[in-house]
This record gives structure tokens, sequence and C-alpha cells, in this order.
């Protein structure tokens, strides 16, 4: 790996190199001095992160490397056992072929099948490998597209994680030959699956005992082995793993960071009575691995195997397990769990959430099948729930979610008086549940019905006493609740986008909510006096763009315990009211309207249509983040807004639009738009003894400043003067769009207006070293990014978006070369 590094950057500096002459010969054949064009279309997928040293697997992952680049092999089987390394392996060799400097493939896709096969899942899959988009609805013109579109390419499709044998043909893959070059590449459990799909066998073995100890150091640490009698123990460990990787990473990981010889010996012991615990070569993998569950110590981290990360954490909240106070520790002692699960090796980071290896998933099955039981067939493509019969009274935890169930019926009535969960949620065509379902279900505390067709829920829902969470989130068609005055355990009420026009009948007598969601355009009002019997509500959400759901001020006050709020009130009166009851608070994130929102920010104040006065000044949050301001027509500075806002020292965007007559300067802000101002003329304006602001210091005027958005401005010549232009340093986005009178970005120098037209000026340049990306569009007067002696440089590699500048002559503008992208190439002349 290390030769084919230092390969690859030996040819990527020749590639800079033939890439900078090629830009100097389109500046010379575009005719237009110290610019930049460079158009890189690039396509290579995103490589997976790991670990730069395959260990023990360089012999396998040679050999499929080897038929890859063979005329005479198109489909490859990489098998072995769950947990034995064929996905890893496979994940190199996808991040050395996306590397290749000079591409041997059009593309390279993977697609992870696992084990319930969805030949339509992975036919989408396929094609958004090839980024084509959405197939076609009809099976064989699914097919046929899919077919014709591989047809086109030389391709790889790695297929990760096979169980069963299936038909190229029906799927739409064309059979990879000699002729074509394409390849195919499986990963299976079962050898059987290889040979049946006429694959070139390559079988994973487990690593020899040197190599699984070089292995469960990487991921333990060297530092182990100062621990004094230790290496025997380690042996011992490392010999109970059978050289299966995944043992070896997650068993390593749940030791890291162990000194104690006394626990590590404890550690041998518990994992050989674990391996002999039970028999069956089935459960090999499983039973070591059930070692690395049950070390995790607290039984609540075991038990729950969801993947979203915040969804994951909200389950933890509804069923009591996460109770520690506020919702923002439990938000936090969430995170602290599911990071210890990430650093256990148990679960996979991924962005937004956690994923979980199959083997994992099937060890949470198995470790299942140890204690309570419970029942999952989650995405199986149900079309209806199991027989009464199916369901056993010992269950605890059901999920059919994500499947194509339409009708629950009068003859399904479950006798589940232990159940706890049941998961419904993404059956998109769920239209109606029968009364008798929930009838013996006494027990039930988390009923998910999200994202379902549903249009009402059954009267017997009403007597479920002890639920704690009713999620009804995105039921668009629901109009109609049952009496919920029972549920007076219930602490989550999630109602958002659903169709009531009323608040369901009860809601006063839910006196331990700590969530409700009623942010839905359907309903008409929230009724004076039932917020304050919710003296324990921590969340609440109301649709913010609802003229007729308005919050009173004294009675959002009087929610001492509220953290997260999202609200809209009827004048600033009542908005006022409740800002003043938060002084010296710190809620985890809100929204807060006197008008009709816009947008969604964590700690956000929207102010529209307002007349707003010194005398009668806005009281806004100490902690605001994001101020959004709208048709203030009378407003002239943010200093009308109120003596406070100088105190709210956290505010980093500020958007202002369509007020008459604002002039603004800004200190602290890291991201600024401004829209439609048409009487801002300049930003800043320097006076010769550099005095403007008065109230702020020249070298700190836009200095945090990353992102700024100007657009339809029309009487804007210049935004920044050139003594500003070295305060930019954390500037990384710049978008100035639909300004008719901009000329220049940057000014020039005070110096060079002086001295202009009296001979030859002096070079000046200045850095905005974190730009990532330029865009300017729709600018008719537009001449140059600064003035003809200025030049721009820029560190960062960069995104240049043009459009629309039919006057602009210069760019004097220096980027990093190396992966600078254009949207459109521009000839420009002097």
């Amino acid at each position: 790996m290390q030769n084919v590094s230092c390969f690859s950057r030996a040819s990527l500096g020749k590639r800079v190199s033939q890439t900078v002459e090629e830009v100097d010969n389109i500046i010379e054949q575009g005719k237009f001095t110290e610019a930049l064009v460079i158009n890189d279309p690039s396509t290579i997928g995103v490589a997976f992160q790991l670990m730069e040293h395959l260990e023990g697997e360089t012999m396998v992952k040679s050999d499929i490397w080897n038929y890859l680049m063979s005329d005479e092999i198109g489909m490859i089987g990489v098998c072995g056992m769950g947990g034995i390394g064929k996905t890893t392996i496979m994940k190199h060799i996808y991040n050395q072929l996306s590397k290749e400097i000079k591409p041997l493939f059009d593309v390279i896709i993977w697609v992870t099948v696992s084990k319930e096969l969805n030949i339509t899942k992975l036919q989408q899959d396929i094609a958004n490998g090839m980024n084509i988009g959405a197939l076609p609805e009809v099976e064989p013109k699914r097919v046929s597209v899919l077919m014709e579109e591989l047809r086109r390419r030389k391709y790889v499709l790695i297929l990760d994680d096979v169980w069963e044998k299936f038909s190229l043909a029906e799927v739409g893959i064309p059979k990879p030959t000699s002729s074509n070059g394409s390849k195919l590449v499986l990963t299976s459990r079962s050898i059987d699956v290889c040979r049946s799909m006429d694959c070139k066998i390559v079988k994973v073995h487990p690593l020899s005992n040197e190599e699984s100890m070089n292995l469960f150091l990487v991921h333990t640490g060297h530092g182990v082995l100062k621990v004094p009698s230790l290496e025997q123990i380690l042996g011992d460990i490392v010999r109970e793993c059978n050289g299966l990787p995944l043992a070896i990473a997650v068993i390593a990981g749940s030791m890291k960071g162990i000194y104690d010889i006394a626990e590590w010996r404890n550690a041998v012991r518990e994992l050989r009575d674990h391996v002999r615990s039970v028999k069956g070569t089935n459960d090999e993998i499983y039973r070591r691995l059930k070692f690395s569950f049950d070390r995790l110590g607290d039984f609540n981290i075991q038990n729950y195997y969801i993947i979203p990360r915040m969804e994951l954490i909200e389950y933890w909240i509804d069923e009591g397990f996460l109770e520690i106070g506020s919702r923002q520790q439990s938000y936090d002692r969430g995170d602290t769990i599911l990071n210890r699960l990430v650093n256990n090796c148990l679960l996979e980071k991924t962005i937004g959430g956690v994923k979980m290896h199959d083997v994992m998933r099937d060890t949470a099955l198995y470790i299942k099948r140890l204690g309570p039981r419970f029942m999952v067939k989650a995405g199986v493509g149900l079309k209806e729930l199991p027989s009464t019969q199916e369901w056993k009274e010992d269950f605890e935890r059901v999920s059919f979610m994500m499947n194509k169930v339409s009708d629950i019926p009068p003859s399904l009535s479950p006798n589940c008086e232990n159940l706890l969960i049941l998961l419904l949620q993404n059956n998109k065509s769920l239209g109606r549940i029968s009364e008798s379902f929930f009838q013996n279900m006494h027990s039930l505390s988390i009923l998910d019905l999200s994202y379902t067709n549903i249009q009402q829920l059954p009267n017997s829902v009403s007597n479920l006493e002890k639920l704690n969470a009713l999620v009804l989130r995105g039921c668009e068609m629901l109009r109609y609740l049952p009496s919920l005055e029972k549920l007076k355990a219930l602490r989550k009420l999630d109602l958002h986008d659903t169709s009531i026009e009323k608040v369901p009948e009860g809601l006063e007598m839910l006196v331990n909510l700590t969530y409700l969601d009623l942010a839905t355009k359907s309903l008409k009002e929230l009724p004076i006096a039932i917020l304050p019997q919710l003296s324990c509500l921590q969340c609440l959400i109301l649709y913010v763009e609802s003229y007729t759901v308005k919050m009173d001020g004294l009675e959002a006050a009087g929610l001492r315990k509220l953290e997260i709020f999202e609200g809209r009130f009827s004048e600033l009166l009542n908005f006022n009211t409740y800002c003043k009851s938060i002084k010296g608070q710190r809620l985890a994130s809100y929204l807060l309207v006197v008008a009709p929102a816009e947008a969604k920010f964590d700690k956000e104040v929207i102010l529209s249509g307002c007349h707003i006065q010194r005398e009668d000044p806005v009281v806004l949050p100490t902690d605001l983040r994001v101020l959004r301001i709208s048709k203030c027509h009378n407003v002239r500075s943010l200093n009308d807004i109120s003596l406070l806002f100088l105190q709210t020292n956290e505010l980093r965007l500020c958007s202002v639009e369509d007020c008459k007559g604002w002039n603004l300067s800004f200190e602290k802000l890291e991201y600024l738009w401004l829209k439609r101002l048409d009487n801002l003329r300049m930003l800043v304006k320097i006076e010769t003894s550099v005095s403007i602001p008065k109230s702020l210091p020249l070298p700190g005027i836009f200095s945090p400043l990353k992102s700024i958005l100007i657009k339809g401005c029309s009487n804007i010549k210049q935004l920044f003067p050139f003594e500003l232009a070295h305060n930019l340093q954390n500037l990384e986005k710049l978008v100035v769009c639909e300004c008719w009178q901009m000329e220049e970005i940057i000014g020039p120098k005070k110096e060079e207006e002086r001295s202009e037209g009296k001979g030859k000026k002096a070079r000046t340049e200045f850095s905005l070293p974190k730009l990532k990306k330029l865009v300017l569009k729709n600018l008719p007067m537009l001449k140059s990014l600064c003035s003809s002696s200025g030049t721009m440089i820029c560190k960062s590699p960069m995104e240049i978006q043009v459009l629309e500048c039919r006057n602009l002559k210069r760019m004097p503008l220096y980027p990093s070369l190396s992966k600078t992208q254009t949207n459109q190439l521009l000839s420009l002349s002097e």
C-alpha cells in the first residue's frame, strides 16, 4: 500500500504540473490576464474511511485485484463466514479503484444487498451509483433502462452481503464478459450462492495468530504491552477470537484503555465461558461478540439496536432509559452511550446517525433469543401483519416498520399483555386499524404510527393507560383522535404534519407530558388555559406560520421547564413578555416568530412587518444565534432594535430583507445575508480618519464572517473597501447576485484612488486563505473582482461560478490549482 501511495503521489505531482500548463494555455487562448478558468467534472465516488493497513489479507486482496485486471474472469465471488473480513477487503479494493489516476473503469458501483433481497431496491441502488436518477416504475421498463445504462459503461459492480441466488437478466445487469470488460463482485457467507452464480471463488480464511495479535494491538494500542505479565493473557484472548477480524476488533475495542491485570484475567475467563456456553458452528461469531455486549455493563445499552441517532435517543427517552433531568441532559447521555457503542466497534458512525454491521445485528438477534422475546420484520415487504397465532404472549418489542401493510383487520387481535413497544411507522399504505387490535396490549409504552395513511385512531387507544409515547408524525390524513384523558402516563405526543383541526380531547389532563408537537397547518386554535396545565413540558413545537395558533406571552412564560420552543406570538407585547421571563435561562433551541416564518434554525427570532422604535424596544434572548428581519421599514440600524442586542454576543446569522432605509454594520457575525435593500450603497465606508463605524475598531469588522450573500441590492457599487479585505481571513463562501450597479467586489486602496492617471501603479496583494466558493451572477456592471493593480490570493481548493457578468474583464484570482472547479468556461478580453 505504501508503494501504491508513493506512486500515486508521484503521478499526482506530474498531473498538477500538466494541469498548470493547461491552465496557462487556457489563459493565453482566452486573452484575459491574471484570470483562472478550470473545468474538471469529476465523477469519482466517495472513498470509504478505513485503516490504511489491511492486516493479514494481502494475498486475498491481491487475488481479487488480479481477477479484476484479467480479461478472462468477469464474475468474482468472495466468500467466508460472517465477520471474516469480506466487506473490509472489498472496501479497500473499491478505494484503490477510485484512486487510479487513469481510471480503469467508467464507473465503480457499491451496493449492499443484505439478507432480504429486494429487486426493486437493488435496481434503484445500482442506478443511484451511476447518477441516473429514478428508474421507471413499470418492471420491464425499469429492467430495460438499467440494462442499457450498464451496457454503455465499462463497470465494476460490487454487491456486498448477498444471501441468495438471483438472475442478472431479471435485475437488468448485463453479464460481464471479456468483450465488454465489465466486472461483477459478490461477497457472501455462502459458497453455494457464489458457485450458483458462476463466480470465480475467492475464499477468505481466518487470520493467523501473528496477524490476529497485530490487529488486536491496532485496536487496543501498543501501550497494553507495557503491562507486566500481560503477554500470555493477550495471547489467550486473541486465540479465543479464532482469527475472526470482526471479533478481534470488537473485543479489542471493549478492552481498550484497560491496564489492570486482574481485569484482563477476568476478561479471559468471561470470554471462555461465552465460547463454551453455546454449541454449534453457526453461533461461532455470535458467542464471541456477546462477550463484548456484556462488557458494556449497562443492560439498557445492550438491548437497543435501532440505527437513526436522534430517533434512537428519543426512543430511549420515551422508554425511560434516560430519565436524568433535563431533556438536554438526556440527549447528552444518549450521545455518550452511542459514542461508547461506536468506540467499542459495536456500531459504525455515519452522517447523521449510526449503522450496524450485519453480523452485529445477527448477534443482537442471537442475544435476544436468550432473553425476553421480540419480533422484528422491518423493511421486508410485508403486505399484511402476521396472524394472531404468531404473536406470542411474552413479546415485549415488535417492529413492522417500513413495510407495505395497508389494513389491520378485526380478525387480528393479539394477546400481548407484556408488549412494551410497537413500531408500525413508514407503512405508507396503512389506512385502517381495527378496534380490536389494541384491546390486549395494556402494557404498551411506545406506539409509533408515523408516516402512515390512517385517518383516525381506534377508540381502544384511549385505554392504553401505560402509554408513554404516541408518535403520529407525518400522518397527513389523520383527522380524528379519541379522548386522551386516561393516558396520564403519556410523556410524548407528536402530531407534526397531521390534519387535525383541534387539539385532542383531554389534552389538558396529560400533566406528565414533556414533549408536545402540534406543528400542523390544519390546527385552528390552541385554547387558552391548556398550556398552564402542562407544567412539565420540556419541548413545545407549534406551527409558526399559522395565523390562528398564537401564543400568549404569560402562558409561555409559565412553562418554566421549557428547553425547546417554537411558536408564534400575536404581537410584540406577548413576545417581550416571554423573552423577559427567560432572561438568564439558556434554552436548547427556539424559533420565536412575530410574523409568518420563513426558515428554521436552532435559536432564531423572526421579526416581520413590525413597527420597531427606540422608545419601545424589542427585547431579544441573550443567547440569540439567528435574527431575521423583513419589512420593518421604519428601522434604520440595529441600534433601533434595543440596547439588549449589544448583549446578544452569540449572534451568528443575520438576515435583512425588504427594509426601506436600512443601513447596517456588523461586528461578530459569521453569516450575513442581505436581500433587496434598495438604499444600501455600501457595507462600510472608510473615511480618511478610519473612524467608521465609530463603535467598532477597524481590525474587528467582518473578521468572523464565513459566508456572505448579497442579492438584489440594486444601488451598491462596491462590496468591500480595500482596507477591510485583510479582515476576511475566515471567509469561505461569497455569493453576489442581481446587484445591477455592482462594479467591483474589492475597492482600490486610497493611495491608488488618489494616484489615478499618474503612471504605473504598484501591484497590491491580499489573501482570502479559506475561500472555497465564489458565485457571481447577474452583475451587468461588474468589471473586475478588484482594482487593476490588485491580486486576490486564495489558498483553498475552490468552486467558481460566473453567470451573466457581461462586462467582467478581469479575474485577478490565484487559488489552489489541484481541485479548482468552475461551472462555466468564460472567454474574457481586455
